[in-house]
């Protein structure tokens, strides 16, 4: 039994936009983002479980993404073993567009354009943990349970993670 029509077109109008950006901030493209979100509701559409309202379901649907993403990075890796591909590396990061900014806005700009340079720059085991975690309010059991490795390693991921951003961003205070 699939996932009702209806309940699906309800979670996309009421987490869509949270799913979007977490894709956007996983992916780092807007087209590969925009096929994540896509394939995130299409495999939620076709899952034969219920889905539970009361335990954070905008979580549950960022597990969905990265566990996709995760599977799409395996199957580009193995294909670029066997038959690589020249990538342009065009990721798209998000430019400080050129208004006028008092000089908080431009600091707070610049810091939060630097963590999220830093965040995109971790591997990509250390990333998607780090995502779920802070952008999905996840508990470490349930990234576990979305990525199919043990809560040991996710917590060891998400430290390594912190480490790294620590020493990457150094004495930077970020608000959000």
């Amino acid at each position: 039994m699939a996932v009702d029509p209806q309940e699906v077109e309800r979670l996309v109008y009421a987490y869509g936009s949270r799913v979007y950006t977490f894709c956007r901030k996983l992916t780092w493209s807007q087209a590969d983002a925009d096929d994540l979100y896509q394939q995130t509701f299409l495999r939620v559409l076709h899952m034969s479980i219920q889905i539970d309202q009361s335990n954070n379901p905008a979580g549950f649907l960022m597990a969905v993404a990265a566990r996709i993403w995760h599977d799409e990075r395996k199957k580009y890796a193995r294909r670029q073993r066997i038959a690589p591909i020249q990538d342009d590396g065009s990721g798209e990061l998000n430019n400080i567009s050129s208004s006028i900014f008092t000089d908080h806005e431009f600091e707070e700009k610049q810091r939060n354009t630097e963590v999220r340079k830093a965040v995109q720059d971790l591997p990509e085991k250390l990333r998607v943990p780090i995502l779920l975690y802070y952008m999905s309010d996840l508990p470490v059991h349930e990234i576990a349970k979305a990525l199919l490795i043990p809560e040991g390693t996710v917590k060891s991921r998400l430290h390594q993670a912190r480490q790294k951003l620590k020493k990457e961003l150094g004495g930077i205070q970020y608000d959000g």
